[in-house]
């Protein structure tokens, strides 16, 4: 097989699964309509889902290739207008290979508390998600919310963004995905806990002992709440 033969092939592959993580945000109940966006890093540049298209439209040739700077290089369509959070991440985290940003229910509502998400469920540990800070708010698809999100984010897996939604980071688009429906199912039982009095914010209440983080995460992340995921490492 011929040099140009495989990239293409990798090509079809990455678009693939780009594609299949942005219908699982709608399939999941992390987005309503064409919301939500999901991108991945292909070398020096980044490829991206088209703004104002259903999903269950997207096709390969819809997609949108830009370099770090914002430059189109590839595609018919606009890119997401989320794209200057998914470049200031990318810029700001080598390591990070994809992104998805949702606006999942439990998680949306409660970026708008301003308090962090503390880990009160174990699947948070076992996939080496540990507290979930959240960014100050600034206003959607503006560069300020690109450079809030990406010191939020820090070295972790996913922050939530004040007064708006989720974003979760992966070595694929499949993790990152991944990484999203936990910190959504973590934000849903935080707040049942604060419907029974009981908080998962802000270090009150329950959330998962330390030891049981360690013991949650052996074998996957040993930096426990504040390590970059096993995730991003597979």
């Amino acid at each position: 097989m011929s040099a140009p033969w495989r990239a293409r092939r990798a090509a079809l592959r990455r678009d693939r699964a780009l594609i299949e993580a942005a219908r699982g945000l709608e399939e999941h109940g992390l987005v309503v309509g064409t919301v939500g966006n999901v991108s991945v890093r292909d070398g020096a540049r980044v490829r991206i889902t088209p703004t104002k298209l259903a999903y269950d439209r997207l096709r390969p040739y819809d997609l949108v290739t830009v370099d770090l700077a914002g430059r189109r290089w590839e595609g018919r369509r606009h890119p997401s207008r989320e794209l200057a959070l998914h470049l200031a991440i990318y810029r700001a985290r080598g390591d990070v290979q994809a992104i998805v940003h949702a606006h999942g229910t439990h998680a949306a509502a409660w970026s708008f508390l301003g308090v962090p998400l503390e880990p009160a469920i174990e699947e948070s540990a076992y996939y080496g998600i540990g507290p979930v800070a959240v960014s100050r708010h600034a206003p959607a698809g503006s560069g300020e919310l690109g450079r809030t999100a990406a010191r939020a984010l820090g070295r972790s897996s996913a922050a939530l963004l004040g007064g708006h939604g989720l974003v979760a980071v992966g070595a694929d688009p499949a993790r990152a995905l991944l990484v999203a429906r936990v910190v959504e199912h973590h934000a849903q039982v935080a707040w049942l806990l604060r419907g029974e009095g009981r908080s998962a914010g802000a270090g009150e209440g329950l959330r998962v002992p330390e030891r049981r983080m360690r013991e949650s995460t052996n074998g996957h992340d040993s930096a426990g709440t504040t390590g970059v995921s096993d995730i991003l490492r597979r």
